[in-house]
């Protein structure tokens, strides 16, 4: 890093700074001011991680958990359950937008990443602690086990509230970014997030050994395979909250002394962006969704596809599936770590285009069932009605167990012709589609979600983009709330076509769409660059000047 301060003395390091002129980001910071931003850049994809972590780590517990806190029947468990899984995208998907609008009014994300990592580690402590609530199991079903079953709704909304500042975080990343750096973090954040949610199921199922109580008295913790996923939930809260303190985290923003030397202004001055192009907006939030909807979908439907579709029993379809979201995990590492270099070299909405929509457009087409195929599924000779209905919406990863055991008892594989009649009408999945289109999904997805943010933020431009952020977060968590419902009405209603057919119209809309606006979809810098250069008098030289540090100005003739 070359510094200097103005004066007559500068000259030779002028000539230096002068002939490097691409990389004009290395003379607006010093060596430390980086040194820190990258840190508080780290900190918060920790803090996605953290945060997505929350929502999965006892996604597989609830269930269980809550029949041997309540003593309820199995058909008001259900329904409590769907609200228990449901409450959390609820709460991230209304409080986003007030998040972002607070980001934007305080200029910081330091308060608001304080306060709501205190209600995810008060959200998870509740969930850990909820047999210090009375339950009486002798009293009639309407009133048995009320208290702890809302109490539990609330631990779970409050974590759905806390991980509402996504949306924040989100804004910070497109701030505290240069414009050739912002793919590689948004790719690293997307990583982060993603992570979040696979690893969390595997953390429940590591707890497996520690074993579950076998009842919950009044006014005494139980630390069992439950409540410890809970405790560290907290935990891993806790030490976000550790990294956000000052002498941690120090804030930094550097998109907009970016745009004001791009547009030749001073450092201080105002640069005025104009409008975010809408067909733009349009273009990534409606992509986004769609995203996420399909991401949510395939994982929500996994297991009852495999049963129902290849034939697996329960057991041998949560074995396989854990190996193939493990192996999928490592594929989209890759794939997210080379969103960077790729759009370097090559033009980012081609590397969307191609790498990522198109590929993921492919991946549904090839699950949709061979209507010249004659093998129809295999038949289920019987089944209990509870884990029927577990498998109808996507929850048959929780497991019909004895109330007194933890033991647990595989499904039988195979479809029910009676409760799902098309079984016996669309031709079966075959196994070398399902891992077909799984491979290509893990593949494409990363480049898909990634540069849809990227391209968004640079939509955006540098201005304060909390509510904007809060748009794609409660994005992406209606399409959260939107896929379970699409399995139960569409999936049990009307079986595979409709449901792999209406995903492939919607990422083939999404390819549109972007067809549609392929031109706008650039950094409104370099919308507005075009016009401004026609009216500027090459015979003209501004001299601009950047406050560097308190004791450096950095000038610059553009």
């Amino acid at each position: 890093m070359l510094k200097w301060k103005k004066g007559p003395d500068n000259k030779e390091e002028r000539k230096i700074m002068d002939s490097k002129e691409d990389e004009y980001w290395m003379r607006l910071e010093t060596f430390e001011q980086r040194k820190s931003r990258n840190r508080s850049l780290y900190i918060v994809h920790v803090a996605m991680f953290v945060f997505s972590l929350g929502f999965s780590i006892v996604l597989t517990g609830i269930l269980p958990y809550l029949r041997r806190l309540t003593a309820l029947p199995d058909d008001k468990l259900l329904n409590l359950m769907g609200w228990m899984v449901a409450i959390n995208p609820i709460g991230q998907f209304v409080f986003a937008p007030l998040l972002g609008w607070l980001g934007n009014k305080l200029q910081s994300i330091r308060l608001i990443c304080i306060v709501t990592c205190v209600l995810y580690i008060g959200g998870n402590v509740l969930y850990s602690s909820l047999s210090l609530f009375s339950n009486d199991p002798t009293e009639e079903e309407s009133k048995r086990g009320v208290l702890r079953y809302s109490m539990m709704l609330l631990a779970r909304l409050l974590v759905g509230i806390s991980s509402a500042n996504i949306s924040v975080i989100r804004s910070y990343i497109a701030g505290a970014t240069w414009k050739h750096e912002r793919n590689k973090h948004i790719s690293i954040l997307s990583l982060f997030q993603a992570l979040g949610f696979i690893v969390g199921p595997a953390i429940q199922s590591a707890l497996t050994p520690v074993g579950c109580a076998q009842d919950y008295p009044n006014g005494e913790l139980k630390f069992d395979m439950y409540t410890i996923a809970g405790w560290l939930s907290a935990a891993v809260g806790f030490v976000s909250l550790i990294l956000f303190l000052p002498c941690f985290f120090t804030e930094h923003n550097v998109a907009k002394l970016e745009a004001e030397r791009l547009h030749g202004h001073g450092e201080g001055n105002t640069v005025e962006l104009g409008r975010p192009n809408l067909l733009a907006v349009v273009s990534c939030t409606v992509s986004f969704f769609f995203f996420l909807f399909n991401f949510i979908l395939l994982e929500t439907i996994g297991t009852p596809l495999c049963m129902e579709q290849l034939g697996w029993d329960e057991q041998k379809s949560i074995q396989n599936l854990g190996i193939l979201m493990s192996i999928g995990a490592v594929v989209s590492m890759v794939a997210y770590a080379s969103v960077a270099p790729l759009t370097k070299r090559i033009d980012e909405r081609k590397v969307f285009m191609i790498f990522g929509l198109i590929p993921m457009v492919i991946g549904r087409i090839v699950m949709i069932p061979m209507w010249w195929y004659d093998q129809y599924p295999k038949q289920k000779t019987s089944t209990s009605e509870f884990v029927s209905m577990l498998l109808h919406l996507g929850l048959s990863g929780f497991k019909e167990t004895d109330g007194n055991s933890c033991s647990q008892e595989g499904g039988e594989g195979g479809c029910d012709y009676d409760e799902l009649p098309w079984c016996g009408e669309i031709p079966v999945i075959t196994e070398a589609q399902f891992y077909l289109g799984y491979a290509i999904s893990a593949v494409s997805f990363p480049y898909c979600t990634a540069i849809c943010q990227a391209v968004f933020s640079k939509v955006i431009g540098p201005r304060p983009q909390g509510l904007w952020m809060a748009l794609i977060t409660s994005v992406g968590s209606l399409a959260r709330i939107c896929g379970p419902i699409f399995v139960s009405l569409v999936y049990v209603n009307l079986g595979t076509y409709w449901t792999f057919g209406i995903c492939a119209a919607s990422l083939v809309a999404s390819l549109v769409i972007t067809l549609i606006s392929y031109k706008t979809l650039v950094p409104i810098e370099d919308l507005n660059q075009a016009p401004n250069q026609e009216n500027k008098d090459p015979d003209t030289q501004t001299i601009v000047e950047y406050q560097v540090s308190e004791n450096e100005i950095y000038v610059e003739k553009l």
